[in-house]
Parts: C-alpha cells; sequence; structure tokens
C-alpha cells in the first residue's frame, strides 16, 4: 500500500515537473493550438499622420500575428480596427492592446478603423518568403462604416 501511495507520489511529481518545464520553454496557445513562443511573429501597430503604421508591416502566412496597439497614441476611433479579409474587428483598450491571429492566405491587405477614418495595409507573404501579387481592394476613404458587407462600427447590418 504504501509503494502504491510512494508511486502515485512520484508519478504527480513528474507530471508537475513536465508542465513547468513545457510552460518554461516558451509555449502558448493560440486558438487552442499549442505554439511556441519564438514562431509568434509581433507587430507593432501605431498612428501616425492619420494612417496606420504596422511595424514590421510584413509577415509570413501561417505563423501566428500578435499586434501590439501602441492605444496611448491612437486617437478616438482609431483603436477599433476592421481587417475585413481576416474578419477581424477589435478594439484595443489600455488593458486589452493585443490581438492575434493566424493568416491563412498571402497579398497585400487593408486595415481601417471601424469608420473608415485611418487606414493602412500590411503583407502577407507566402511560408517561402515571397510576396504575392493579390492586392485587396482599397475602401473609400473618409467615415463610414468601413465594410464591404456589414457595418464596422457597430450599427446594424
Amino acid at each position: 500500500m504504501k509503494n502504491k501511495i510512494a508511486l502515485i507520489g512520484i508519478g504527480i511529481l513528474i507530471l508537475v515537473v513536465a508542465v513547468f518545464i513545457f510552460r518554461a520553454s516558451g509555449n502558448e496557445t493560440l486558438n487552442g493550438n499549442i505554439i511556441n513562443k519564438e514562431d509568434i511573429q509581433v507587430v507593432k501597430l501605431s498612428v501616425e499622420n492619420g494612417k496606420y503604421v504596422l511595424s514590421p508591416s510584413e509577415f509570413k502566412k501561417g505563423i501566428p500575428v500578435r499586434i501590439e496597439a501602441d492605444v496611448l497614441n491612437m486617437p478616438g476611433c482609431s483603436k477599433s480596427i476592421v481587417i475585413p479579409s481576416f474578419d477581424i474587428r477589435k478594439s484595443f483598450t489600455s488593458q486589452d492592446n493585443t490581438l492575434e491571429f493566424i493568416p491563412d492566405k498571402a497579398g497585400t491587405f487593408n486595415i481601417m478603423c471601424s469608420m473608415n477614418m485611418y487606414q493602412g495595409t500590411f503583407v502577407v507573404l507566402e511560408n517561402d518568403g515571397s510576396k504575392v501579387s493579390y492586392v485587396e481592394k482599397s475602401v473609400s476613404s473618409g467615415p463610414s462604416c468601413g465594410m464591404s458587407e456589414g457595418c464596422g462600427c457597430g450599427g446594424i447590418n
């Protein structure tokens, strides 16, 4: 009986140590998938001269992207972004200034605020680093919902 208890205790200890080592190894989850933190493409989002600036502005398809918004330097509606081609809508706050997604297609894509007053683009490269010729059609400038289908500003479709 004492041997069984000792074996169970050792098994639990091994499991706890394995979980600790795994977490310390730089892995995390994105949408339920375990990924290596080194494989995340970190992108800084800011606003300069009324336009979105992503740095870097190119990243690879199929590799998770974490957009970190500089909300202290993002005025008004620029904190509420829409990326139509990836079906992304997000309002950044000082408590929640990150967005993670996995780009599943290559090309040049638009990012805009929910009112289409702030705009920018980014490029998703193929896995091998090559650039494709696809360029998403630009949405006309000026205040609007910023979406070709539905409303990005919280209105009713």
